[in-house]
């Protein structure tokens, strides 16, 4: 099973797990078709164990800026909105998700590690929501899942600055679970969602449900309001 947008290459494994990869050959970032294509991706396989993964050196930049600037502030809208529905999907799945960052989580990139039930870092890897360095606002439903995940303080003081982490700082704040060298991130991530995939799956997906199901729907709820009130500004800072 491979992804028709050249970014996203599937498989469902004969242990049952979606084994998904990113990698487009470069920064492995987020465009409209790539964001829907992991979301129906996820949807699709419901009763199945997730690993997210990337190649070596790079796991996710974000979204993708140079797509930004040459696309209209619908399209922007778009992008957006297929980003926040992705994660809700992601953050929800019914099974467990492991992500294995194997090399920079940056932006959007981080948020989807930050959708993970567990998260591997790997060593020397770059990190962080680091909207405000490149003139942006955060998405609510970005401020949502690092909130789920950082301390207050921490939450306060990386998201308004735009602070940009190594992957060990990342793991101290929480952005991630834990730390490894690069050629042992994705056994790792292989062991950790064995244990997980382990657990009682009505009780792991109803407490999942319980725990995260009313900010997703609130994520969702004011999606199309809040992408409105960032595409202006969004579409003036990429265009820089």
């Amino acid at each position: 099973m491979g992804g028709t947008d050249g970014t996203v290459h599937a498989t469902v494994r004969t242990d049952g797990v979606l084994d998904v990869a990113l990698d487009d050959g470069g920064p492995n970032v987020l465009r409209p078709e790539v964001c829907t294509a992991l979301d129906e991706l996820l949807r699709t396989h419901p009763d199945a164990p997730v690993l997210l993964r990337g190649r070596d050196g790079m796991f996710s930049a974000g979204l993708d800026l140079r797509w930004m600037v040459a696309s209209p502030p619908e399209d922007i809208g778009e992008l957006l909105r297929a980003c926040g529905r992705l994660l809700v999907t992601l953050w929800t799945h019914p099974r467990p998700v492991v992500v294995a960052a194997t090399g920079h989580a940056v932006a959007a990139g981080t948020m989807l590690a930050l959708c993970a039930d567990h998260a591997v870092a790997a060593e020397g890897g770059a990190w962080g929501l680091n909207e405000t360095t490149n003139g942006m606002e955060i998405p609510r439903f970005g401020i949502t899942l690092a909130a789920a995940r950082l301390h207050p303080t921490d939450l306060d003081r990386l998201l308004i600055a735009g602070t940009r982490l190594d992957a060990a700082r990342a793991v101290e704040v929480g952005m991630a679970d834990v730390l490894a060298p690069p050629d042992a991130v994705v056994p790792a991530a292989e062991e950790r969602l064995a244990e997980l995939a382990a657990l009682p799956a009505g009780a792991y997906a109803g407490n999942k449900r319980r725990i995260r199901g009313a900010d997703a729907e609130a994520i969702l709820a004011g999606l199309d309001a809040d992408v409105t009130t960032l595409v202006d500004g969004l579409r003036a800072a990429v265009q820089g």
